[in-house]
């Protein structure tokens, strides 16, 4: 065995350089390694947020050049029929017919009415209660408040 006080070979400096070495590569790798993990950004987080957003701004707005936007047409036949079934009914078809273009087929939805109605879901295509992700958009008009999940 030879005495590694005595050692004028180097075997000991050389050992030590190749240990700082290969601890320089190991934090080397382990950066580039964490550099690669996936962070979702915020905007595809969000983006049936924005989605759910967009949707009740459109039933907002008067985007069809029509005097009366979507939300003014379903409160007016609540309120002129006196929230009967057939005006429940009407709405359906409405609500149905116009998320059937707006939305993609792998969305789902539900859209409620929670002040006169009492939460009762106008049009839906899903459960909204048992999803995993729920983004909600609500507007007011006059004295019907509605709300719109997608999940």
């Amino acid at each position: 065995m030879f005495n590694l006080i005595k050692d004028n070979k180097g075997f000991v400096s050389l050992a030590d350089a190749m240990l700082s070495i290969f601890l320089l590569l190991m934090v080397l790798m382990a950066f580039n390694m964490m550099s690669d993990i996936e962070v979702p950004s915020l905007s595809e987080e969000s983006n049936d947020f924005k989605t759910s957003q967009d949707i009740m701004e459109i039933m907002s707005s008067k985007v069809d050049g029509r005097d009366y936007s979507l939300i003014e047409r379903i409160s007016f036949i609540f309120s002129l029929n006196n929230n009967s079934i057939s005006s429940k009914r009407e709405v359906k078809s409405l609500l149905d017919g116009f998320f059937s273009v707006y939305l993609d087929d792998g969305q789902h939805y539900a859209f409620v009415e929670t002040n006169q109605l009492d939460g009762e879901v106008l049009s839906s295509n899903g459960d909204h209660i048992s999803a995993d992700s729920v983004n909600v958009a609500i507007r007011d008009y006059g004295n019907y408040s509605y709300k719109l999940y997608i999940f």
